[in-house]
Parts: C-alpha cells; structure tokens; sequence
C-alpha cells in the first residue's frame, strides 16, 4: 500500500511537471525563475540578431569575392548562396552565419569594401530570447529531478503493473525532457551566431545581353538540328515505307503504259 501510494504521489508531480498550468509547478518554477533573471540582468541577456543588406554594385563578380574572402576573419561562413540571372541583372543572395560579437563589424565590413553603387535597404533585428530560455531552464531541472524520483521508485517496485507505470512514465518524462533540451540548444545556437542576409545585383548591360543572347540562340539552334535528326532516325521506317510505295506507284504507271 505504501509503495502504490508513492506511486500516485510521484505521478501527479510528473504530470504538474509537464502542465504549464498546473500551480504547483507554476510556483516552484516561478521562484527559481525569478532568482535566474535577476541573475542574467547582471551578466548578460541572451540576445538574437538577424540583419540584412541589399544593394546595387558596380562589379557583381567581384563583390561576391570580396565579402566570401573576408568571412574567414570574422568566423563567418555562408549557410546558404542563391543566384539570379535574368535580362536586367545578376544577383547573389547570401546567407551569412557570423559570432554575435562580430555582427556589427562585418556588416560595417560589406557596407564600407562592397564597392556600392546604391544601398537600397539595411536593417537590424534583435530579439530577446532570455526569459524564454530562463523558462526551458528551469524547466528541464524540475524534470529531471522528477525523472530521478522515478528511477528512484523503480528500483524499490516489484510488482508488475507498477513497473509499467513508472516505464511508460519515464518514457514520456523523456520525450519532454529531449524535446526541452532541443530548444535549448537551438537558442544558444541564434545567440551565439547571427544572421545577415546580404543581397546584391548588377544591372545587366543591353550589349552583354545581346551576346549572351546570340549564343544561346546559336546553341538552342543545335539542339533543334539534333533533336530534328533523332526524330528523323525514329521515324526511317516510314520513310522507308514512303519511298518504296512512291517507287513501286511509277514502276506500276510504266508497266501499264506498256
């Protein structure tokens, strides 16, 4: 009896643990939440900094060199690279994962050596993400302790259905737990790295174009002389058929003329 009721008293403090709503877990948290902001307003707030760049340049090629060639000082590095081609410009889309500590020195980078012609549009975002990583904190330490308990009562449990209980538990106090920790770590990720957009372009000249043009058509002409040729190849057979049917009708015309 006295092992069925800790088994009763350790799930309703599971499932407090993994109801936002429930009370007692609201003031157990609550406490030790407040005592780690106050503790993070002395050393520092876990921020996340997104920015973007999008301008015109003189020289798109070499543009595209320049700020590749200067990530590597910054601890930077492209996450992800785009490129448009199209009859009025040529454009790259960069995205740039760089140490939060740099952000502001590499955007002031590109601004300054990127050789622009026109900035259309810049733009920084910061997003404070402490109180929300203050709470996945907090949280994922009363789960734990909640977990132990339950290993705790696992290890002093014989009986059969009881066992399962405290397994399917642990199970799905493990799920919450993983899931916690992944948001966790996705948060010290933004914080650590931000994130800059850089988007660029250079008007394409009518005489480029018309060259690029002219040597397209000239290569698409070749394809169709092709493909014509390879369609000819399929269709011998009726050729064939055509040019005997077209033979055999005059060798008839002449031999009843005869």
């Amino acid at each position: 009896m006295k092992r069925t009721l800790l088994l009763v008293i350790v799930s309703i403090l599971i499932f407090g643990c993994s109801n936002k709503k429930d009370f007692s877990e609201f003031s157990t948290s609550n406490t030790d939440k407040n005592k780690s902001i106050e503790k993070v307003k002395t050393l520092d707030r876990k921020l996340i900094k997104n920015g973007s760049l999008r301008f015109e340049t003189y020289d798109i090629e070499k543009t595209n060199r320049l700020i590749k060639n200067s990530l590597e000082n910054f601890g930077a590095y492209i996450s992800e690279e785009k490129n448009d081609n199209n009859n009025s410009n040529t454009g790259y889309d960069l995205t740039i994962r760089v140490p939060a500590l740099k952000f502001d020195s590499l955007m002031s980078y590109i601004i300054i050596k990127a050789d622009i012609k026109e900035l259309k549009s810049k733009s920084t975002h910061i997003n404070d993400v402490t109180e929300d990583f203050i709470d996945s904190q907090t949280r994922l330490k009363i789960k734990k302790e909640s977990e132990q308990k339950l290993l705790d009562l696992l290890k002093q449990t014989k009986k059969l259905t009881e066992v399962l209980e405290i397994q399917k538990q642990l199970t799905d106090l493990r799920a919450d737990i993983e899931s916690t920790e992944g948001r966790m770590k996705y948060l010290s990720d933004q914080v650590e790295y931000s994130t800059i957009n850089v988007s660029f372009y250079q008007k394409t000249s009518y005489s480029q174009r018309f060259f690029g043009d002219f040597w397209g058509a000239l290569k698409d002409g070749w394809q169709v002389f092709l493909h014509l040729v390879t369609l000819l190849a399929y269709l011998w057979v009726v050729i064939l058929v055509v040019i005997l049917g077209r033979w055999g009708y005059k060798y008839y015309k002449k031999t009843n003329k005869k």
